[in-house]
């Protein structure tokens, strides 16, 4: 039997989750935690767990997207922007 992927299964996520779904380090998550990047809540009150919705981990990688050479080739172009 396959086990299905944390995103089919949850709304929330630990840190190491959110890590493994993103494909982001958890080094980076507490990051963009602290930086205000990426919202949190505390299960258990102010001492407790921290959990990350996975619609704000989706909207932080989609907002957060890395561009190609090639898309970025065509962006500029778009723009009548030209590289030396």
């Amino acid at each position: 039997m396959e086990k299905s992927s944390p995103a089919m299964d949850k709304r929330f996520y630990s840190v190491r989750e959110a890590s493994v779904y993103s494909g982001l380090s958890r080094r980076s998550i507490y990051q963009k935690i602290k930086d205000g990047d990426i919202r949190y809540y505390r299960a258990g009150g102010v001492q407790g767990k921290i959990v990350i919705d996975r619609q704000d981990i989706d909207d932080f990688v989609m907002a957060n997207e890395f561009k190609s050479s090639d898309q970025i080739r065509e962006i500029l172009k778009e723009k009548k922007i030209q590289i030396k």
